[in-house]
């Protein structure tokens, strides 16, 4: 079997790990949902209080309710991390950072930059 069957096969089973890199008003929600519809999710953000209380069962944005976190949590669908180095264990990784626009309205890619190294 190729490796992209496998992965698909894994994408279809929901058995594949799913890296969310960024917790914020995009990343939080997808991981969320995921996590809903049976994919295991781990989640990093660079803030390390943002991952404490995300662990702890609580939201910090309004689209996502504590009820919510504190439930994948507790069946073990959903961890969140600042520790990069995990990403190895991810199947999948999505990135969901900032991308504003400069003062020429052309986008800055520095955050994408910066999570993909």
């Amino acid at each position: 079997m190729s490796i992209q069957s496998e992965l698909l096969q894994k994408i279809q089973s929901r058995a594949a790990r799913l890296g969310v890199i960024g917790l914020g008003y995009v990343g939080l929600p997808l991981a969320t949902r995921a996590g809903r519809v049976g994919f295991n999710v781990l989640g990093f953000d660079v803030s390390a209080e943002r991952a404490a209380r995300l662990n702890a069962g609580t939201s910090y944005i309004g689209d996502v309710t504590s009820a919510e976190v504190a439930e994948l949590r507790e069946n073990g669908r959903f961890e969140a991390t600042t520790d990069f180095r995990r990403l190895r264990s991810c199947d999948v990784v999505v990135i969901c950072v900032p991308t504003p626009l400069n003062l020429t309205r052309d986008p800055d890619t520095s955050f994408i930059e910066r999570a993909a190294q």
